[in-house]
């Protein structure tokens, strides 16, 4: 029975080490570290980007597995949690979205090029409401 649980546990570290190199590997093979750093200026900074998003998915996955509870004071705390999180995923997403050319494509079929700064910020605002929503209303 031991052992069965041992060969569980190393089951489950290889396939989260596994899920994180293919996430890790997946957003720097389409450029978004580099699309990143080019958004945000910070062109001398690019390892270090990167080092911080395979931090952060690292300490997800040891946050995950082993179910560690971290605290977050108040309401103050989980906001500045999910504004984290949410800067982190809009970053993500236009990194990506540039990537791929998604924006100028849909611009130009649907002829809409003056509003795209508008459907974005859209986009965006329908995010935050969806997050608060969550938060806050579905408990």
């Amino acid at each position: 029975m031991f052992t069965r649980e041992v060969l569980f546990v190393l089951f489950c570290i290889i396939a989260g080490g596994a899920i994180s190199a293919g996430y890790v590997a997946f957003i720097t093979l389409l450029g978004v570290f580099q699309k990143l750093s080019e958004k945000l200026k910070a062109y001398q900074y690019g390892k270090k980007l990167e080092n911080l998003i395979i931090l952060g998915v690292t300490i997800g996955n040891l946050v995950y597995l082993f179910n560690l509870n971290l605290s977050v004071y108040g309401q103050t705390g989980m906001f500045l949690f999910a504004l984290a999180g949410g800067i982190f995923t809009g970053c993500l997403a236009g990194a990506l979205a540039e990537t791929i050319n998604v924006f100028p494509i849909i611009s130009r079929r649907f002829q809409i090029r003056m509003f795209l700064p508008y459907i974005l910020v859209a986009a965006a605002l329908g995010k935050m409401a969806g997050s608060f929503v969550g938060l806050y209303l579905l408990k």
